[in-house]
């Protein structure tokens, strides 16, 4: 996701080169062999005992993966196809044969439990697509000759990217077929498979002195070993608009703001670490997650972190849109924008703590560039098993892009992004007692493009 690790082999030079690398072992005991571990990576015997990784290992079919926080695998299976394993995986070889050549009898099944992977695939499903299968709590990833990526984005919830080929992603509501270049997330196994423009973030753990093996020499990498984002990263620096919106303490009211022109600070994924409102500093602590889009808006959410004024505090719960904002001067007729991406949004009971999450939501806004107005805009914000519906109309843009919204029920935060004013983010607050909460804010993050 993420600036997203998502490889591609389109040159066949490439892929010559993949298959001298790393050539079909049909002799090998084993399904497959580590071909690069680091970190505290285990292997869960069909037993119950365990073993560590290690280089060169072989692991056989029955067996399961397990990297810790930190822990990377990479394993080579005997029929060419290559997996590797983010920092709090769980991966089960159910069911792998392979006896060197391609005789009807070649079958591998596999479960990602937890964590993320990115896969190549081998001999096996090339004929037979039937033969290879990947199976998640939430839905089963078929192929097509292929290359791929799951990312566990909650307890059942997925987010998927194909690179290469085609993977066939299947649940209780049906199937849909994702080709080279799509993304998708499942948001539970009865849930609607729904497209998305965003990427699965997989952030590989780091070898201290060992460069990290690659699936091939087009796997572009910046100068400290780190996997270059594919899309156009956010820069540290300033010239920044965000809006934000967070709790700074159980009982109180949500905040919600939007600065003009900040600086920020940005990991090598394009998640926000910082920013600057004023006099008050912001700093993340744990990031529940974060996305990106070519460079224009980044947005995300920290479950925890700090603020800084005359004091420090805990802050929870920090939904964020950030971009360079771009006035609406100069620009003439109305343009229709949809929404493409957000963050989960959440509620935290101001008498009990305790939180809620929802899905992220969905909307549309019609934009007046003459007259600088948000002549509509409608959010649909699922939470609780219900949905808020926000409806706002007739919104400013000021002259450096910003725009703010307040009702009695609900407050909205947000900026214009990219040239000619393509996209739009936006940050909301609204009452959670539609929803059956009732005890404080649903509050999250949206964004739209053209």
């Amino acid at each position: 996701m993420l600036n997203h690790d998502v490889f591609r082999l389109q040159n066949p030079v490439l892929l010559m080169a993949l298959v001298v690398l790393f050539p079909l072992n049909a002799s090998a005991a084993g399904a497959a062999k580590v071909d690069f571990v680091a970190g505290p990576v285990n292997v869960l015997m069909a037993s119950g005992e365990q073993r560590p990784a290690t280089k060169g290992a072989e692991v056989q079919s029955g067996e399961t993966l397990v990297t810790g926080s930190g822990g990377r695998v990479q394993l080579r299976f005997s029929d060419g196809g290559m997996v590797s394993l983010q920092p709090g995986s769980e991966y089960r070889i159910d069911d792998y044969r392979f006896s060197g050549s391609q005789d009807g009898s070649e079958k591998g099944v596999f479960s990602l439990v937890k964590g993320g992977l990115r896969t190549i695939t081998g001999e096996i499903g090339r004929n037979n697509k039937a033969a290879y299968r990947v199976n998640t709590g939430v839905a089963t990833i078929g192929i097509r000759g292929t290359e791929f990526t799951i990312v566990y984005t909650g307890a059942n919830s997925i987010s998927l990217a194909t690179g290469e080929g085609a993977i066939e992603v299947c649940n209780n509501a049906g199937c849909v077929v994702m080709p080279s270049g799509t993304s998708a997330i499942v948001s539970g196994p009865d849930t609607r498979i729904e497209r998305s423009e965003v990427r699965p973030r997989l952030d590989p753990a780091q070898p201290d002195d060992t460069r990290l093996a690659t699936f091939s020499s087009s796997d572009a990498r910046q100068d400290n070993g780190r996997i270059a984002p594919v899309s156009t990263p956010l820069r540290s620096g300033g010239g920044y608009a965000v809006a934000y919106a967070y709790r700074d303490d159980p009982a109180a009211a949500t905040v919600i703001d939007r600065v003009a022109s900040t600086s920020a600070v940005f990991d090598d994924f394009s998640a926000m670490r910082s920013f600057i409102d004023g006099t008050e500093s912001f700093a993340a602590g744990t990031i529940a997650g974060s996305f990106s889009k070519d460079g224009v808006l980044g947005w995300g959410r920290w479950s925890g972190g700090t603020v800084t004024d005359a004091a420090t505090d805990p802050l929870a719960d920090l939904h964020y849109v950030v971009g360079t904002p771009t006035s609406l001067a100069g620009l003439t007729g109305t343009a229709n924008f949809t929404s493409f991406g957000g963050t989960n949004a959440t509620h935290r009971d101001s008498v009990t703590g305790v939180v809620t999450v929802g899905g992220v939501a969905t909307g549309s806004m019609t934009v007046n560039f003459g007259t600088s107005t948000i002549q509509s805009a409608s959010l649909n914000i699922p939470i609780n098993g219900n949905n808020i519906a926000v409806n706002a109309l007739n919104i400013n843009v000021a002259a450096d892009g910003t725009y703010i919204f307040n009702d009695t029920n609900s407050s909205i935060r947000g900026f214009f992004s990219g040239a000619n004013a393509s996209h739009t983010g936006l940050t909301y607050s609204t009452l959670g007692a539609p929803a059956g909460l009732n005890n404080g804010r649903v509050s999250g993050a949206i964004v739209f493009s053209r």
